[in-house]
């Protein structure tokens, strides 16, 4: 059998079963209309023989009284008696026409009924059920008694018949001519489907002309495909969903791990990225950064929020530029900044990365390294002119001693020599002091008890302190401090940094020396109450000829800060301590048994 017959057998069987349906249940409404008749019927009657009742008792109790009017009381008993809802009494002349029989008065309607003299037919509500009799008091006055009854019954029963005849007429209307038409359209999804397998060469030949069969069988093996196809999409899926966690993870591993900052902004203006190499680097939190606006979220690198900026306004990006970032303590921070633009697949900008590291390091070994080398120049320039000054104030020296015997019998020009020669041992002074910091230094190393050099120092202070009613607050370390060097250096460095602190107070202050380990060195701090370092000597501490005293020659710092370096130490102020200066100095221990290796003659421009 053809396919086309096959649909042609399935449509006749579909439409035959649906036909069979429908006039079954136009017999079961035909039926259930023909039985609501009938119980209609039977209510009706009951109705009407309590209307014929009622009607008995009025006339009988009219003729009996000789009287058109029914009390209310009795009228009250009528009604409650018979279950009726009114009686009504109308006079001949009041109804339609004059005296005549019953019928030619009140016509008979649909669902009139005529019993002797009675008249019994609906009224105007449905359910409501009225019964009339005419009586002829005399030949020329006549009268109709009229009585009602209202039934929910029959108008509910009335109402189901009626809709029942509706449906009935429904069903031979609308619905038979359906069930000719609607297997076709039932059909066509599988006429479809067996087109579409055609088409697709899924139909099996081996099926025979079970055609429907084999559409059945080529749609299970395109259903077991699907699920197939799906479940190794769900597995690639999960394959690719892996390997981008741990892409991702490894990424986040990197930027974590590499020592080099990295921002990224998205087209929002929105930190989406932020390691923490950056969070170190410009000391803030990664949580207080990522998904704020870059703007507020880093107000003090302005500089970075300009390349940022430049980046997604316009597109520009830096190769490698060194950007300084101002800091609340007065430092700065500078930083080697790269930026690229972020883009998608599609080469579509999504954003700005940004890539610094810290140079400031860098920058402080720099200007150490150009102040060693302009202290180096100064040493050997002021070497040679010291050489020369000094054999000068001999001469003059030696002329002020000559002068000083000569002029013993004159007091005035005796005062003028002795001036002279005082002058002189001060310049004598200045110059060996010259000569001290130009010249290479030799370092007798031995390992010494640092805390005797501080206690050697301190001491050496405190009466000079006492004068002034400066009070020196000194710690001695808890424990042995032994370190390699020089003492003598080393004295001569903290005394002169205890003579600064001491001339900085004033009177009425305080000196506070402190002593603390840090791993394997050792820290000295030795701060004041003075009113601090002015702003403009801040970066030239160490300056040879630089000093914050109309008297000082700004050489006391620098040799300190030669004799600590030459010991492998650090010495730095403060940039910011509020009142008063804080300095810190920082030298290796001797840990154990290892030796601190002894550092040969060595000038300041090693």
């Amino acid at each position: 059998m053809s396919m086309r017959g096959l649909v042609n057998r399935y449509e006749s069987e579909i439409r035959f079963g649906l036909v069979t349906i429908v006039l079954l249940l136009l017999l079961l409404n035909l039926s259930s209309t023909y039985i609501l008749q009938r119980v209609k019927q039977q209510v009706r009657e009951e109705i009407d023989q309590r209307l014929g009742a009622a009607l008995d008792y009025a006339l009988l109790f009219l003729s009996k009284n000789d009287t058109t009017v029914i009390p209310p009381e009795e009228l009250s008993q009528i009604l409650h008696r018979y279950g009726l809802s009114g009686v009504q009494i109308v006079p001949c002349d009041r109804a339609r026409g004059t005296a005549g029989d019953l019928s030619a008065l009140l016509p008979i309607g649909s669902g009139d009924r005529s019993h002797s003299q009675y008249l019994y037919h609906p009224g105007f509500s449905p359910g409501e059920r009225l019964g009339k009799v005419l009586w002829r008091l005399r030949p020329d006055q006549s009268i109709v008694i009229v009585v009602k009854a209202d039934s929910k019954g029959l108008a509910t029963i009335t109402t189901a018949a009626r809709t029942t005849l509706y449906m009935a007429m429904a069903i031979l209307v609308i619905i038979i001519p359906l069930t000719i038409f609607l297997p076709r359209f039932i059909l066509r999804p599988f006429r479809e489907m067996q087109e579409t397998a055609r088409s697709a060469g899924r139909l099996d030949a081996s099926s025979g002309g079970d055609e429907v069969a084999a559409v059945t069988r080529s749609y299970e093996a395109v259903i077991r495909e699907l699920k197939a196809g799906e479940a190794e999409l769900k597995r690639l899926y999960r394959e690719s969903s892996s390997k981008a966690d741990r892409l991702e993870k490894f990424n986040r591993h990197i930027l974590k791990s590499i020592g080099t900052g990295v921002i990224t902004v998205d087209l929002g203006g929105k930190v989406v990225g932020f390691n923490r190499a950056a969070g170190d680097i410009l000391g803030c939190p990664m949580g207080d950064i990522i998904g704020r606006h870059y703007l507020t979220a880093l107000p003090e690198a302005l500089a970075l929020g300009l390349l940022i900026e430049a980046g997604l306004n316009r597109g520009e990006t830096v190769s490698l530029r060194d950007v300084e970032i101002a800091l609340d303590n007065s430092s700065s921070l500078w930083l080697a900044v790269q930026t690229s633009l972020t883009t998608d697949d599609d080469e579509h900008a999504i954003g700005v990365t940004l890539l610094f590291t810290d140079l400031t390091e860098s920058r402080r070994l720099e200007q150490e390294l150009e102040m060693n080398r302009r202290m180096a120049a100064l040493g050997e320039m002021t070497a040679g002119l010291a050489h020369q000054l000094r054999n000068s104030l001999a001469a003059v020296s030696g002329f002020s001693q000559l002068l000083i015997r000569k002029t013993e019998s004159e007091a005035a020009l005796a005062d003028i020599a002795q001036s002279i020669r005082s002058e002189v041992v001060v310049a004598s002074s200045m110059v060996s002091r010259f000569l001290n910091f130009a010249r290479p230094l030799e370092l007798n190393c031995e390992s010494i008890n640092l805390g005797e050099v501080l206690d050697y120092c301190v001491a050496r202070v405190e009466r000079q302190a006492g004068e002034k009613n400066v009070r020196v607050d000194y710690a001695p370390p808890v424990s042995a401090l032994t370190v390699s060097g020089d003492p003598l250096l080393l004295r001569e460095t903290f005394g002169n940094l205890l003579d600064n602190a001491l001339q900085a107070v004033g009177r009425e202050g305080g000196v506070t020396v402190r002593t603390a380990t840090l791993g394997r060195t050792v820290e000295i701090t030795v701060s004041d109450t003075g009113p601090g370092i002015p702003q403009h000597l801040r970066t030239k501490l160490f300056t040879p000829f630089v000093s914050s005293k109309p008297s000082g020659t700004g050489l006391g710092l620098a040799l300190a800060h030669k004799i600590i370096s030459l010991h492998g130490g650090t010495i730095a102020f403060e940039p910011d301590c509020g009142r008063g200066a804080v300095c810190r100095v920082v030298l290796p221990l001797i840990a154990g048994e290892m030796q601190f290796p002894v550092t040969p003659t060595s000038s300041i421009a090693k």
